[in-house]
């Protein structure tokens, strides 16, 4: 029971965790028009919030194998909450940016120290089913927040918006501070070293494992799904309105839709993932086979969208491709947490912050396809056929090269006599 209690409180703090990345772009006009910001300083506003999210990513992960996840996840909860209410102290560019930088320190280390405390909880056969299923928070959150949060800024100013965030935070934090727990009483995992009891990391100890062929493998699939996602964050909605002349309101319906579906399509493969590891207990055989195909799948349904010429058909078309090519950041994880089990908020931790890359570079290479083209459509076109191409390269290599070497005891761990 409690690990289920864990698995929902993680799931709500993923839906306020992504809602606060997005509100600043649902506040973005009211914003700019009270400090009348231009299109290029709302775009260093935009860009600020990764300038340090890496790096405090890999601190905040290697902190939390310290201190513990439990403490980490609150640390991050409180930062949520103060930062947040500090927008009613927020009086100009200078300081939106510096709101923004924080709240990406602040956010940097989540994914990370989420995946390293589930790993308490769940043993590795289910792992695959509850990564995404808390990372179904974020297609939740995106979707559920929305309408709400525009509301609000509509009716009392993005200041208040911001602030309802940071209450959200709080009232999290209180109640994970009653009931959230560091661990069960009887470990899922009791061959593994008790990571409080570690030492601080050293180079020697993790330079074999971040240079491996399945970390380099497993970055770049994840880098390969980030890339994705963050297409469809920015410029789908442009799509749907400038190529196919849906209304905003018949754009937002139309992502919130295919997102949803998108978002459950993630669970089942991973589900799917996990029943395959418990089959063969191998990761190439569960994981990595499903991660590849999957990508390499929703590869194949973006590239086809650019010769559909019925809206009903892209949208199934990039419902499908989302739903395949974003599910392979939670094999990626799951993969990636096996290499060095004492160590897994850490090497999450790099993981998840080194993807972040392809959220900066994502945008601006599709905005220079689809300025180079002269004619929207086909830019976008080409645009579709890079993110497939992109798909489809990293899966097959992560197919081929991934996992090559498990070794015996990976493949057949002692059984527990936890009940």
């Amino acid at each position: 029971m409690m690990a289920r209690i864990t698995m929902i409180m993680l799931f709500v703090l993923y839906m306020i965790n992504y809602a606060d990345k997005t509100i600043a772009g649902y506040s973005a006009v009211p914003i700019m028009e009270e400090f009348s910001l231009s299109q290029k300083e709302w775009g260093l506003v935009g860009s600020s919030f990764f300038w340090f999210f890496s790096i405090a990513g890999i601190l905040g992960a290697a902190l939390s194998d310290r201190i513990g996840t439990k403490k980490m996840l609150a640390i991050m909860a409180i930062s949520w909450t103060v930062i947040q209410f500090g927008a009613y102290a927020i009086a100009g560019l200078p300081m939106l940016v510096v709101a923004r930088v924080l709240l990406g320190i602040g956010e940097g280390p989540f994914w990370a120290t989420v995946v390293s405390h589930l790993n308490k909880w769940f043993p590795e056969e289910k792992r695959g089913l509850v990564y995404s299923t808390v990372n179904f928070g974020a297609f939740v959150g995106a979707v559920a927040s929305a309408p709400l949060l525009v509301s609000m800024i509509d009716s009392n100013g993005w200041r208040f918006a911001w602030a309802f965030m940071g209450a959200l935070s709080l009232v999290w934090l209180i109640i994970w501070l009653f009931i959230g727990k560091e661990r069960p009483q009887i470990s899922v995992n009791p061959t593994k070293m008790d990571t409080l009891s570690l030492p601080k990391a050293k180079w020697s100890d993790i330079s074999g494992v971040l240079l491996s062929s399945t970390f380099i493998l497993s970055f770049l699939i994840y880098f390969a799904q980030i890339w994705g996602t963050t297409f469809a964050a920015v410029w789908e909605p442009v799509y749907l309105v400038k190529v196919f002349e849906l209304s905003n309101q018949q754009m937002a319906y139309a992502i919130a839709g295919t997102g949803l579906l998108a978002g459950l399509m993630t669970i089942l493969i991973s589900w799917m993932g996990d029943r395959l590891y418990k089959k063969h207990r191998s990761y190439r055989k569960s994981y990595v086979f499903i991660g590849g195909t999957s990508i390499i799948l929703g590869g194949i349904c973006f590239f086809a969208v650019p010769f559909l010429q019925s809206t009903a058909l892209v949208l199934i078309a990039l419902c499908l491709g989302k739903g395949f090519a974003f599910s392979v950041g939670t094999a990626a994880s799951v993969i990636v947490s096996s290499l060095l089990p004492e160590r897994t908020g850490l090497l999450v931790g790099v993981l998840s912050s080194l993807v972040t890359l392809a959220g900066i570079i994502s945008p601006l290479v599709t905005g220079s396809i689809v300025q180079a083209a002269g004619n929207v459509g086909a830019g976008f076109g080409n645009a579709m056929i890079v993110n497939a191409l992109l798909f489809v390269v990293c899966g097959a290599l992560f197919l081929m090269f991934a996992k090559r070497n498990e070794q015996k005891n990976e493949l057949n761990p002692p059984m527990t006599n936890a009940s």
